[in-house]
């Protein structure tokens, strides 16, 4: 389908006029994805009361991209006007299917023969969201190996809007790739933190990213994008910048730092710190041998806890094979036991809450 942009046309900066309907649909249909917990222990989950509007401005101009001249329908998103398609819109969303159908109220603005709707919403952000509606491929467009930057620029519009106006397959779609940096499986973290292209992440690129689960209630990234904040530096997190967290998240943050401490010594990790040998062990030596304490000592001395990294320095534990390979298996139980608490941590509801939640 070609879009169309005559330039040279007087309606192109005329002024769309007073609108007389607004998507109110779609606010409460986002209010009603936060999820509902009666605790204050679970507080943290919830996503921000008030979302951040715009309000559409005077003497808009049209899109270059997205004004189709066979388009039916003409949405005012501040400066832009945006000439579309009211059949693929409903198509997607929900809300707009049940805003398309409210009957068109006597001295509705129009242009060109389309009613023109005002939506508060982001103009970067809806054009995203077009781009995604009107090119199947759209998500092909960014690469595999985009860093977590580029990811969350990439999904951000589109993620906001398709939550707003329940546009599932994006949204599933944006969440797909979130999580594939946050991830929300023991089996996706550890094929990440083994992968040859692990990614370092930075302070700010967190932070931005739990601003943006919060608000979109992608509930599953929090527990992991929480335990990188924890694992931060002292420093960075008693620092405040614009898009850190709460000092009330940062708090809790803190508090889950010591009970990782706490998971690293007495679950992932226990086996160095109170070394018990295999039952088919027939070395006399791993009896007193001193490689896991000392390895222990090692671990304890980080500047932060990591009780879901595995160990690998198995060659200093002088130990025999059946040893080693009893050590392996109860610190691959320990970390799956930490992953499977890791909600707990920060007080977050357990892994099946918060999905349960995040899809409701």
């Amino acid at each position: 389908m070609q879009n169309s942009v005559d330039h040279s046309s007087s309606d192109a900066d005329s002024p769309a006029g007073s609108p007389s309907r607004k998507p109110t649909a779609s606010s409460s249909k986002s209010s009603s994805r936060q999820p509902q917990t009666s605790s204050s222990k679970h507080e943290a989950v919830k996503a921000p009361s008030e979302v951040v509007s715009t309000t559409p401005q005077a003497n808009p101009s049209r899109h270059e991209r997205f004004w189709f001249h066979d388009g039916s329908v003409i949405l005012h998103v501040e400066s832009k006007l945006f000439r579309v398609h009211q059949t693929i819109l409903a198509n997607y969303s929900e809300v707009f299917a049940g805003l398309f159908e409210m009957p068109q109220p006597n001295g509705d603005s129009m242009l060109e023969g389309c009613h023109i709707v005002e939506l508060h919403d982001s103009e970067k952000d809806f054009e995203d969201l077009l781009h995604a509606v009107y090119n199947p491929s759209y998500f092909d467009t960014l690469s595999p190996t985009a860093d977590i930057d580029a990811v969350l620029a990439f999904i951000a519009g589109i993620l906001r809007l398709s939550t707003k106006y329940l546009m599932r397959n994006l949204r599933n779609r944006c969440i797909t790739l979130f999580t594939s940096k946050f991830p929300s499986t023991f089996d996706d973290y550890a094929a990440k933190s083994t992968s040859a292209a692990h990614e370092r992440y930075r302070s700010d690129s967190v932070m931005r990213a739990i601003q943006l689960a919060r608000e979109t209630t992608v509930l599953e990234v929090l527990p992991y994008a929480y335990y990188c904040v924890a694992r931060m530096s002292m420093k960075r997190i008693m620092k405040e910048r614009e898009d850190d967290l709460s000092w009330k998240e940062k708090c809790l943050c803190l508090v889950g730092r010591e009970r990782l401490r706490w998971a690293e010594m007495s679950v992932s990790h226990s086996f160095l710190l109170v070394f018990q040998r295999s039952t088919s062990c027939v070395t006399f030596t791993c009896a007193h041998t001193r490689g896991p304490h000392a390895e222990w000592h090692v671990l304890e001395a980080a500047k932060s806890p990591n009780p879901l990294r595995a160990f690998t320095r198995w060659p200093n534990l002088n130990i025999c094979k059946e040893c080693e390979v009893h050590c392996q298996q109860v610190h691959l139980q320990g970390r799956k036991e930490v992953w499977t608490r890791l909600p707990g941590f920060f007080d977050l509801p357990p892994w099946e809450v918060l999905k349960q939640a995040q899809n409701e």
